[in-house]
């Protein structure tokens, strides 16, 4: 009996003794998790604040604050002022280690200097974990060796969302969003952040972040989305990767982003769907790789840094179809889009014009239209002003002869009977179905992956509101009543038009 109880008493001190040792250890190493939690006293006199430590600091970018300000501070040294005098609302920037995209991310984060930027919200993609959704952090700041950085209160109110996933395990290895984080600070001391990873999302998600987005922003508030371009290719195949990228970002193209060899695809197109919305045009300020940075050409990555602008764009300030166009200048405009239809047809070949009309290089949305015995006979055009005036109308002529799948090329036996015809749209501005009617506006309908456009001058063909509408979401491969679904937008613009 004595033997059993000694035996029992044996087997329980060894059960303490390894309890001991394992919370021993687990206390320990808690207190060397990357995410610390602190109690402070506040309203409700235990306010818990959550830091969320870097895990990048000393291999992606300088440990130590004065060795890190110094990088920065010099990246920024290199970068000249640039032209436009507005505050960009979008930032595409690149999250590679500082010494090889860097001074890329600086050309675009220096135009923050100066400005009343007090929130950015910050997209980026999942490296370490395959995700689908949205995933924001618990975090309350975030470290760097610069200091704490502040999560801002709509980091709450996007928990409550649909889509959103609170997952510190996603964000904690995480390099996209932390390595943004310094340069926000040396330029914007005060700055607050929301810190969100994107995983894939379809079309329809897509659309719903973007409007979520757009609920979010104010005049204090910028987006910064943190992508890389290709990985890996020798240089001359990662820059012909990498233009298509660009170029696509560049023509708001957010159907092509998806299938570009770039990080964080789906968040780039919820900004692109973002940025058509509010008639935000984007500028590339500096693109590099890391071939141009280390010589070694055989295997680089691509870093871009690009702009959107908002309201001091010239072409979104103009939102009227007052004409700012003297008729020698329509007059030739007129020409260079016939003179380009009738060199294709006989050469093979681009018109180039010789034109160097100031006004001719400003970026406009332009559509060209031609008529056969007041029939159509081809129609192609740029809702948005992604390219200048004059190029527009150059290539969008082409098109408009050769192109438009609805009809056959133009011939030269035709081209006597062609009547050209040139729009000069406005930035498309989202609206509604009785004020379009109201003013005979143009008409852009857009629902998921689908949509379509009418110009103002289709009015005067389809004079029924109803048949307007049940037309254009017809042209789009949608419903005929799609322009009553609440899942239907609907922008308007203006033109200024002239032909033959």
């Amino acid at each position: 009996m004595f033997k059993k109880i000694t035996y029992q008493l044996l087997i329980i001190l060894a059960i303490l003794i390894l309890a001991t040792v394992f919370l021993s250890f687990f206390y320990k190493n808690k207190s060397l998790t990357p995410t610390s939690e602190v109690s402070q006293t506040g309203v409700n006199n235990m306010a818990k604040q959550i830091i969320r430590q870097p895990a990048l600091a000393g291999s992606f970018y300088p440990g130590q604050k004065d060795a890190l300000q110094k990088m920065i501070n010099d990246f920024y040294a290199n970068v000249s002022a640039q032209e436009s005098t507005s505050t960009p609302r979008i930032l595409i920037v690149p999250h590679a280690g500082y010494v090889y995209s860097g001074q890329v991310a600086s050309y675009i984060f220096k135009q923050l200097e100066g400005t009343d930027i007090k929130r950015a919200i910050i997209l980026g993609p999942s490296h370490h974990f395959p995700a689908a959704g949205l995933y924001i952090s618990s975090a309350t700041a975030w470290q760097t060796p610069l200091g704490e950085v502040k999560v801002a209160d709509l980091n709450d109110e996007l928990a409550k969302e649909n889509n959103f996933e609170v997952n510190d395990s996603i964000h904690q290895p995480e390099h996209a969003i932390e390595i943004e984080l310094p340069f926000l600070q040396a330029i914007l001391p005060n700055i607050e952040i929301v810190p969100i990873v994107v995983g894939e999302l379809n079309s329809q998600e897509q659309t719903d972040f973007a409007q979520i987005l757009n609920k979010s922003f104010d005049a204090q508030t910028v987006l910064v989305v943190s992508v890389d371009l290709s990985h890996y290719h020798p240089y001359q195949e990662a820059e012909k990767l990498d233009n298509q990228s660009i170029q696509d970002i560049l023509n708001l193209d957010d159907i092509g982003v998806i299938d570009d060899e770039i990080d964080a695809p789906w968040a780039v197109a919820s900004i692109l769907k973002l940025a058509k919305q509010n008639g935000w045009q984007p500028k590339l300020l500096k693109y590099a790789n890391s071939g141009d940075v280390t010589g070694d050409k055989s295997a680089v990555v691509g870093y871009s840094a690009i702009g959107f602008y908002g309201e001091s764009n010239k072409a979104i300030e103009r939102y009227s179809d007052k004409d700012e166009y003297s008729e020698a200048e329509k007059k030739e405009l007129l020409q260079v889009a016939r003179a380009t239809i009738e060199q294709y047809l006989k050469e093979g070949t681009i018109y180039e014009p010789k034109i160097e009309n100031p006004k001719f290089k400003e970026k406009w949305g332009v559509f060209v239209t031609l008529t056969k015995s007041g029939q159509l006979r081809g129609c192609i055009g740029y809702i948005q002003p992604i390219k200048p005036l004059l190029e527009a109308v150059r290539d969008n002529a082409i098109s408009a002869a050769f192109d438009d799948p609805r009809f056959s090329s133009v011939t030269a036996s035709e081209l006597d009977k062609i009547e050209i015809e040139i729009s000069i749209l406005t930035v498309p501005q989202a609206d509604t179905v009785a004020n379009i009617i109201k003013g005979k506006l143009g008409t852009v309908l857009e629902n998921g992956n689908l949509g379509a456009t009418y110009l103002p001058q289709v009015w005067e063909d389809l004079t029924d509101p109803t048949e307007f509408f049940q037309s254009l979401c017809r042209k789009g491969g949608l419903p005929k009543d799609c322009y009553q679904d609440s899942q239907t937008k609907v922008y308007s613009y203006r033109a200024i038009v002239f032909g033959e």
